[in-house]
């Protein structure tokens, strides 16, 4: 008896309630049908299925055993695809969302690496920090940073940051320099709107305790980079992940604020929805993405 054929014909006579559909859809006689599932009986010495003239109901090992068969035959399609596209050259759509400042400045050189490597792979690479539905939009994988929330996806991290709390050295001369966390409320700080609470600042004092401030200003914008500029030109004091302000710190443009702080860490992530079976494409994305920025975490 072939095992595998045998379980589709009792997953599809369990589904459709019958003998004469399941052997209908199979293109399989109705009394091949009743072969199959007399040998699966017989061999699991127990009935699975109850039936007369007129209907057949489920036992509960038959119950049981519909799970497994369906476990066991997702799995068997899922390795088959996957051989399949192995023996192939990786190709076809790819749709990638990436946030802005972060795509722009790490993500766009490595997505151009890629693209160089698997040339029949086309990317659709939609920029936005808005959280994205993934089912709908149709994207592949999504690269999101901070508290990612929801359980409908998968997230693998690829690399952590840390915030700074900087401001230009010419705005420093002309405000003073902030000694305390709470002196943040008397200065014009420069808010990111795509935050949680953009006029809540969270720092890590010298003791380790959380410490929280609300700070205020004349200017707020969802761009990172828009804010970075707004500082260097001594607009006020910003609190930014460390890959937009880290190398105007090192050249002295920007002052690193309450350097006794520590600023807030959090990761990008590559999410993906929840399905068993990942594309090869995506899956090289991934693995791809995890190698290269791997060395930031």
């Amino acid at each position: 008896m072939d095992k595998l054929l045998a379980m589709k014909v009792f997953c599809r006579v369990y589904e459709a309630e019958s003998f004469k559909l399941a052997s209908d859809s199979l293109n399989i006689s109705r009394p091949m049908v009743t072969r199959y599932i007399n040998s699966i009986e017989e061999e699991l010495g127990t009935k699975l299925l109850q039936r007369n003239t007129r209907n057949i109901s489920v036992t509960h090992a038959g119950r049981k055993y519909y799970q497994h068969c369906v476990a066991i035959l997702e799995a068997v399609d899922e390795a088959e695809s996957e051989i399949g596209e192995l023996t192939q050259k990786p190709k076809g759509l790819l749709k990638v969302s990436v946030p802005m400042d972060f795509g722009l400045s790490h993500l766009v050189p490595l997505l151009e690496k890629f693209s160089r490597l698997y040339p029949q792979i086309e990317l659709d690479i939609d920029f936005s920090d808005k959280r994205v539905d993934m089912m709908e939009s149709g994207v592949d994988i999504a690269i999101r940073g901070g508290d990612l929330g929801g359980d409908q996806f998968v997230a693998r991290r690829l690399c952590k940051l840390i915030g700074f709390v900087c401001a230009s050295p010419d705005y420093v001369l002309a405000h003073g320099m902030p000694t305390h966390l709470d002196e943040l409320k008397d200065h014009s700080c420069l808010l990111y709107g795509n935050a949680q609470a953009p006029d809540r600042w969270s720092l890590t004092d010298e003791e380790g305790a959380l410490r929280t401030v609300r700070v205020s200003g004349v200017l707020r914008t969802n761009n990172g980079s828009a804010l970075t500029r707004f500082a260097l030109a001594g607009l006020g004091i910003i609190y930014q992940p460390d890959f937009l302000v880290a190398k105007h710190i090192e050249s002295g443009k920007l002052v690193n604020i309450l350097p006794h702080y520590k600023g807030y860490e959090f990761s990008f992530y590559a999410i993906y929805p929840q399905r068993k079976l990942m594309s090869i494409k995506t899956r090289l994305l991934l693995a791809f993405l995890q190698d290269e920025l791997g060395s930031m975490t």
